[in-house]
């Protein structure tokens, strides 16, 4: 990933949390901060990087969360993402489930949290003998949301992906060939609280 992707990526994060500043000086008189039971829909932008790609790339995907209570919630995301592994294209599609589990105590704008789950990752492998399937895989990491008031939030996150390795074949490899698909996620998001 080139420092310019670098950059950009958390340019973005931090125009979202900058947004949201002035929003905490707004008076104490406002009914919910922090993390409050319910649904919450948004978009994101995510990063990946594979330990066997090229390099790294941003995808684009939807996250919904249902807080269960003020502390714990439960996420589902989709995303859309394309690696390159030594020239061959990789489309993958993961469908996560995480479990967050929010650290501090109500009332905070700012809401760090730890989660943990697992994946489904559809994955299209482009080679002369395309072939496509599923692989699972489990996830960990901890994130960031600033609540800027009861209805919107901006947020990222950080995630390590155990993920299956990615199996190839082409004339190149008849005998077939694995990617290590393991890596990390950065993720940024804007939600909307229900």
């Amino acid at each position: 990933m080139t420092t310019r992707k670098i950059s950009a990526f958390f340019i973005l994060l931090a125009a979202g949390l900058f947004a949201a500043l002035p929003a905490s000086a707004q008076s104490e008189a406002e009914e919910s901060h922090g993390p409050r039971p319910g649904l919450s829909i948004g978009g994101r932008a995510a990063y990946y990087r594979p330990k066997d790609a090229d390099h790294g790339d941003f995808a684009e995907g939807v996250q919904v969360r249902y807080h269960l209570t003020r502390r714990w919630a439960l996420e589902g995301s989709v995303d859309l993402r394309q690696d390159r592994f030594s020239g061959t294209k990789v489309s993958v599609v993961p469908i996560q489930l995480s479990v967050l589990v929010y650290l501090m105590p109500h009332g905070y704008r700012f809401a760090p949290y730890i989660l943990a789950g697992g994946g489904w990752y559809y994955t299209q492998v482009d080679t002369p003998t395309d072939s496509s399937g599923f692989r699972f895989g489990p996830h960990a990491g901890a994130g960031v949301e600033f609540f800027r008031d009861s209805a919107w939030s901006f947020g990222g996150s950080y995630r390590y992906l155990w993920t299956e390795d990615i199996r190839s074949q082409d004339v190149a490899h008849p005998l077939g060939r694995n990617f290590k698909d393991r890596g990390f996620m950065l993720t940024a998001a804007v939600n909307y609280s229900f």
